[in-house]
């Protein structure tokens, strides 16, 4: 399964950063496509999202030009910032 259950919205609704599964463009049975992560992104209206879990037919550059502004993939060693909230 794809997806997560839907009493976890309001959980998910306007995160700083959310980190999720877009394995492919094309279906995969137990993740999110692209288009699907997108879509679930869009829904939710993040801050930032970055995408992990991509399979190598995706090119990194590529991805990463057609993505929304606030969408990054995920690379390896890659590294993000979290402000402090004390």
């Amino acid at each position: 399964m794809n997806g997560f259950p839907d009493n976890s919205v309001p959980h998910l609704r306007g995160l700083d950063v959310w980190i999720l599964d877009a394995l492919r463009d094309t279906p995969h049975p137990t993740h999110f496509t692209v288009q699907e992560a997108l879509d679930h992104i869009a829904l939710l209206h993040p801050r930032r999202a970055i995408l992990t879990n991509l399979h190598t037919d995706l090119d990194h550059d590529e991805l990463a030009a057609r993505l929304p502004e606030a969408v990054v993939p995920a690379y390896d060693m890659m590294r993000f910032e979290m402000p402090d909230e004390t």
